[in-house]
């Protein structure tokens, strides 16, 4: 068994100081290049520090990109015929790339756990058309497996509308409109809306990738 150690020694009456032995260092060296990384524990895994509310995501990193990939291509009818709005220059094409990377990374950080609905002094604007945060945050606890699948609807629609910008595919921006819309509509009639039929428009439309 190899001595970690030196042992001291006095030469010329002065004690020299203890020394590792260079074998020892080659040996501790490739045995901490070649030992099997520790294991994650469950408590390295609960770095997220949810800060920002489902409300304040949905206000700010969901509705503005949501609404400009609405609007990106736009058909109006005048007396001339139609009139076609789409994007065309690159400035276009790159500002609604941003705002496909927001969509679906919003959808990541909405199932992460113990992110609060809202402000403790937030109330719903809509009475009677939204529920109060706090209903709201009933049904998520009843059935997180389905807020999950809801904010995981959002994120795919969102790669779908990166894939359309990324390949500047309008029609395929027009498709991934619609299963973006699919995916906000079966989120809020499930979770935000008073008590009604529930929207299953995922189940053809929007279904979640596995």
């Amino acid at each position: 068994m190899l001595q970690m150690f030196g042992v001291s020694r006095r030469r010329g009456g002065r004690e020299r100081g203890t020394r590792l032995c260079p074998l020892t260092v080659s040996t501790l060296l490739v045995a901490a290049c070649t030992a099997p990384a520790p294991a994650p524990t469950a408590e390295s895994d609960q770095h997220f520090q949810p800060t920002a509310t489902i409300e304040e995501l949905m206000r700010l990193m969901v509705d503005p990109p949501a609404d400009a990939m609405w609007d990106a291509v736009v058909v109006t009818s005048t007396p001339d015929g139609l009139e076609e709005q789409r994007p065309e220059t690159d400035d276009e094409w790159l500002a609604l790339e941003r705002d496909a990377v927001l969509l679906l990374e919003a959808g990541n950080l909405l199932q992460m756990e113990n992110r609060p609905v809202a402000d403790a002094a937030s109330v719903s604007e809509l009475p009677g058309v939204d529920l109060e945060p706090e209903e709201i945050a009933a049904r998520i606890a009843d059935d997180p497996d389905a807020w999950r699948r809801s904010a995981r609807a959002l994120h795919d629609a969102g790669v779908v509308m990166l894939d359309a910008v990324r390949a500047r595919d309008v029609d395929a921006l027009l498709e991934g409109g619609d299963r973006l819309d699919a995916a906000c509509e079966n989120c809020h009639s499930r979770f935000w809306y008073p008590s009604g039929p529930r929207s299953r428009l995922l189940e053809t439309a929007g279904e979640p990738s596995p």
